[in-house]
Order: structure tokens, then sequence, then C-alpha cells
């Protein structure tokens, strides 16, 4: 008799026939299974250069590089002013009080301004492109962690790590951009870049306001770091490397003296409205300042690589770019600031329509600046600086002139020509002082230009609020208003001292001194080769003639 096998038995024998009835036949011209595996780590990063080896190939490379830059420079820059609408209740979530907490927006804009140069330069030595994915994960994280903030300590604390993290993309994006862009393409490009740097914390502030009371302030930041961590992503495939100088080692002492009088300076500017010239730390602040500069100096002459070589403060191009960035920015954000006071205080006006009013800046602003760069590529950038420093003297004229008068309209008119002005001069002034230094070192120049102008603004905003807020009067603010056309009317007058008409076409003097130095040293070294040459055949020819 035959038992039948078990079911345990008929599995194991369907389970050793599997294989055998899996198994191609060659000869009746089965095509074998396909077997499906992980991809390894190695396939994974081949694929990824594969994909940036198409991209930098592709003819549009360029416009990605610009998106990607644009993308996260308003990744970075939106939640700069999100918190300002609603820091008392901010305050009474954390269990302290506004004064504390308005400290979430003075605390990043000191470390923007102590940090830039440091991180710009450390991206002409070990590359922009490094320097800013390891800037914007830093940011992304940070992000993440400030919706968690326990404290008024703790969010100030955690704001200032993203700010000092997301300054490093700044330099880094835009050196990037000029090695992407050539000629006239450059200010083009600078003229997009302005409308992110200016138009995000605006949009933050516009917004903030609705989305704290929609949501709360917690998850801002939470979607910060979602939209941060898609950017970083994009930026890890479309942005390429610039050159590395990892050779030269940093200037450890002159990045130290120069952030510290950074800090000073800023720091008793933004204080001394609050607490006066007699408080003891402000004091000191304005003392120390002038002194770190000195070493500064002393430090830079006797480094072998300095920090920002000396040199460079002997160029026009490149003094007078920050000696205006400083002036308009005094006027043009002082004078911003203090406008939503005037409309509530003297004219009456509510919190929407000031609102509504106040947005008319940055609409003209964002309108103004790619059509800034188009007409800098086109005309020069001299031009464009000199129409937009005008531009902003006009404009504090027409604030001057409707403080005076009570006049609603010149306000809003200085509103406009405050935006269009900046828009016109803005792109130009990022691309001349770019221009004006070798290619390896855009990143310091655009890194120095972000700090005197964060340092302009302010001062602009601590100085003028404290003439007017406090007051309140129509001849307080016109008096603010006429010390900010002072200010503008000294970036007009600068603007005239830059040398000549520099189009983005012609090479800049520093690229042309770089390729007569190159040009120099390949004629010695070819001369140097020839002697050699002409020493050997001497010597052949001494040994092959007869004694």
């Amino acid at each position: 008799m035959v038992c039948a096998p078990r079911p345990s038995e008929r599995s194991m024998t369907a389970n050793r026939a599997r294989p055998s009835a899996a198994r191609a036949d060659p000869e009746a011209g089965e095509t074998p299974p396909t077997i499906r595996r992980s991809t390894s780590p190695d396939e994974a990063g081949g694929r990824l250069r594969d994909l940036r080896a198409r991209l930098e190939a592709s003819p549009t490379h360029r416009r990605w590089v610009l998106w990607t830059c644009l993308a996260g420079c308003f990744a970075t820059t939106f939640t700069m002013t999100i918190l300002g609408v609603s820091l008392r209740a901010i305050a009474d979530d954390l269990g302290s009080n506004v004064s504390t907490i308005a400290w979430v927006m003075t605390a990043p804009m000191l470390a923007q301004a102590v940090s830039a140069p440091l991180l710009g330069k450390l991206g002409d030595l070990h590359g922009h492109r490094r320097v800013y994915l390891i800037g914007f994960f830093a940011a992304t994280v940070v992000a993440i962690a400030t919706a968690y903030a326990w404290n008024a300590t703790s969010l100030i604390g955690l704001r200032t790590l993203g700010q000092l993290a997301g300054t490093a993309t700044m330099p880094a994006s835009m050196a990037i951009l000029f090695r992407a862009y050539a000629g006239p393409e450059r200010v083009k490009a600078m003229g997009w870049m302005s409308v992110v740097i200016a138009g995000a914390p605006v949009l933050g502030l516009a917004i903030g306001g609705v989305l704290i009371e929609a949501i709360g302030w917690r998850p801002i930041f939470l979607i910060q770091g979602g939209l941060s961590a898609l950017a970083c992503a994009v930026a890890m495939v479309v942005l390429v490397e610039t050159p590395r100088r990892q050779e030269i080692a940093l200037d450890v002492r002159g990045a130290l003296a120069l952030a510290l009088a950074a800090f000073g300076l800023t720091f008793a500017v933004n204080r001394l409205p609050i607490w006066g010239l007699a408080d003891p730390r402000v004091l000191a602040a304005f003392v120390l300042t002038p002194a770190l500069l000195w070493a500064f100096v002393r430090i830079e002459r006797e480094a072998e690589h300095p920090l920002i070589p000396l040199d460079f403060l002997t160029r026009r191009n490149f003094v007078c770019p920050l000696a205006i960035g400083f002036l308009l920015q005094f006027a043009y954000m002082g004078g911003f600031i203090i406008s939503p006071l005037i409309m509530l205080g003297v004219f009456g006006l509510g919190q929407a329509a000031t609102s509504m009013w106040t947005i008319a800046r940055p609409i003209s602003l964002s309108a103004a600046s790619p059509v800034g760069g188009q007409l800098g590529a086109r005309y020069g950038e001299r031009t464009m600086i000199i129409a937009g420093s005008v531009g902003v003297f006009a404009a504090m004229l027409a604030f001057a002139g409707g403080a005076a008068s009570e006049s609603m309209i010149l306000i809003v008119a200085g509103l406009v020509l405050a935006g269009l002005g900046m828009g016109l001069a803005q792109p130009s002034l990022s691309t001349i002082v770019a221009s004006a230094v070798e290619d390896q070192d855009h990143g310091i120049a655009v890194s120095t230009m972000a700090t005197t102008t964060g340092i302009g603004a302010v001062a602009g905003v601590s100085i003028l609020t404290a003439l007017c807020a406090d007051v309140g009067t129509s001849e307080a603010f016109r008096d603010g208003y006429l010390l900010g056309a002072i200010f503008a009317g000294l970036g007009v007058a600068a603007s005239f001292m830059l040398s000549g008409t520099v189009h983005a076409t012609e090479p800049s003097s520093a690229s042309k001194r770089a390729a007569q130095s190159a040009s120099q040293r390949a004629g010695q070294r070819a001369d140097l080769e020839a002697s050699r040459a002409d020493g050997k055949h001497l010597a052949e020819d001494a040994l092959a003639s007869p004694t």
C-alpha cells in the first residue's frame, strides 16, 4: 500500500522543484529570468555622477544653477523677519518678555555681520560648493531644531546659529554664479538674486502674522526645514565646485580681528538708541572698534596669505562700492522702517492700511532689480549705480516733504522711489565689487560687501527709529528723513568716484593684472627653458669637438 505524502512533504518537494522549473532552457529559446538586486552605494554614486555630468553638458545648466541658488537664498532668508510681527505672542508662549525675545531679530544680524568675510574666504580656499552645502545642511538641521525651542534663550541661540549657517550660502552662491555667468550675463544674474534677497524677508514679514495666527510659530520652522532639505538635495546635483586653494592657510588672526571689529561696531550702533552713549558697554564697543581695525591692518600686512589683501583697499572699484552700499542701506532701511510709524502715528492709518501701503517698496524693488540687471549689462554698472543712488536720494526728499506737509502721496512716492533706486543699483554694486578682484577672490569680495551693507542697514534702522519713534511728530520724522537724505546724497557723490564706465563685457582691471602677471611668468619660464636648451647644446658641442 502506497501512502500519500504528508502536506509537509509535499511542500518540501514543491520547494525543491521550483528552482528547476524556474531554470531557463537555452535550447528551447527561453530567456533567463531577471534577478532583481538592491543598488549598491557605488552604483548609486555612479548614477548621481552621470546625472551631474549630463546636467553640466546641458545648454540650460546655467539656468539650473541660477534657480538653485535662488531657491537656497529664499529658503534661508524668508524667516529672518517672519517673527518680527509676533514677538509678544512668542514671548508669552515661552514665558519671557518682548525686550528679550527681540534679540531673535538682533542676534542673527550680528552673526551675519561677523561671519560673512570668514565664510566667503573659506569658499575661496576650499570650494564654494562645499561651503554652500555644509552651511545649507547645517541651516536645515537648525531650522528643524528651532521648532522645538524650550525657552527664550534656546530660541535666540538657535536662530543665531541658523543665520550663521545660512550666511555661508550667500557669498558662495554669488561666487558660483560669477563662475557660471560671464560678461554681461553676470549683472543680469545679480538682478534676479537681488529680487530674492530683498523679497524673501519682506514676504516673511507680510505673511508672518497670518501664518502664526493660523498654525503657530513653531510649524513655520518645520516648513523651512522641509523647503531647505529639498533645495539642498537639488543643490548637491546641480552645483559645480569652484577651484580650491587648499595649500593656502586661512588667516585666522585676521579673521578674528575683523569679526570682533564688525561685531563691536554693529553692537554699538544697535544698542546706542536704547542704552545711550553713556552706557559703558556701548562706549567700550565704540572705542574698541577702531583699535581692532588697526590691529587687523597690522595683521594683514604681516600675513603671508591675508584674509583681505590690503592691495584691494587701493582699488577704487572695490572701496567705493563698499561705501556706497553702506550709505544707501542706511537711508533705504532706515526710511523703510520709520515709514509705517508715520502712517500709524501721524496719519492715523490702521494696521491693515499701513501694511498695504508699505508693500509698495518691496514690489517696486522686485520689479526694478531684473531691469537693473538688464540695463547694467547694456549701459554699464557705474551708470546704474549713479541712477539708483539718485533714486534713493530722491526718495528721502519725498519722504521729508511728505512728513513736513503731512502728504500721504509723497510718502508713498518715497516708498516707490526707494524700491526703484535700490533695484537699479544693487545688482551692479555686487557685480562691480567682484569685478575689482581676481576670480579666486570673489567670495571675500561679495562677503565684505554684505558686511558693510549689513552694518549700514543696522545703523539706519537704529538711529532713525531712535529719532522718530518716541517723539512721533511730523517734524521729528522730517528730520529723520533728512538725515537719511544726507547719507543717500553722500552715496550719490561716491558713485561718481567709480572709475570709468565699467561694462560686464570688459575684463576687469584685476583680471587684466592677473593675465599680465601670468603672461610674464610664462615668458620667464620660456626664457629659462630656452637658456637651458642653449646650455645643453653648447655642452654637447664641446664634448663632440676634438681636443
